[in-house]
């Protein structure tokens, strides 16, 4: 019994590590991350294959359940096509101008 609790701690701690590294970005020998300014990204992992602006409405409750736009949100998403063998990269950023997500999408190219 305890080494089936030990085998499910130690594979909880690993999926807990993958998760950790799904959301980094290796561009050379530098780490990207959530977080990271946009002209750091840019700097380390050049130009992305293509870019793509987001305007999102930001919505706000009202009286009487009404629901109406009070402004608008942009963030983007930059591409990254990697060496062959590897997921593509896509990275978000806020409106902030820093790194907010970073995704490998599972396609092909």
């Amino acid at each position: 019994m305890r080494t089936m609790i030990t085998l499910a701690l130690a594979c909880a701690g690993l999926a807990a590590t993958q998760a950790a590294f799904s959301e980094t970005l290796r561009c050379g020998s530098v780490l990207i991350q959530p977080g990271d300014d946009a002209w750091y990204v840019l700097e380390k992992c050049g130009e992305p294959a293509a870019r793509t602006a987001l305007i999102t409405p930001v919505l706000a409750g009202g009286v009487n359940g009404n629901v109406y736009q009070t402004a608008f949100t942009r963030s983007d998403r930059w591409l990254y096509r990697r060496d062959p063998g590897q997921f593509r990269a896509v990275v978000s950023i806020g409106e902030d101008g820093r790194v907010r997500a970073i995704d490998f999408p599972r396609v092909r190219d």
